[in-house]
């Protein structure tokens, strides 16, 4: 993952900010489909946030289709349809 900053001025809540640099990652391609992406713990020491604010950052990409979850495995890039593929 390129920058880890939180503009803590920023409207966008951490999590959201977070989200969205992991989704310039995966359409940049750094982050390859079936490839796992940061954990919560390794989120949290990238952009010094809470474990809570970084879980929260997983959910939203989950939500969103950008990722899914394997329980006690990690989070993965999910392929995603459309005129991205």
């Amino acid at each position: 993952m390129a920058e880890h900053a939180i503009d803590r001025r920023s409207p966008k809540p951490p999590f959201q900010q977070i989200a969205e640099d992991v989704i310039r990652e995966i359409q940049a391609g750094k982050l390859e489909v079936d490839r796992s992406i940061p954990s919560a713990p390794e989120l949290v020491k990238l952009y010094g946030v809470a474990l809570m604010t970084a879980q929260r950052a997983i959910r939203h990409l989950v939500e969103q289709g950008y990722v899914y979850t394997v329980p006690r495995r990690g989070t993965y890039v999910k392929a995603r349809g459309g005129a991205d593929q």
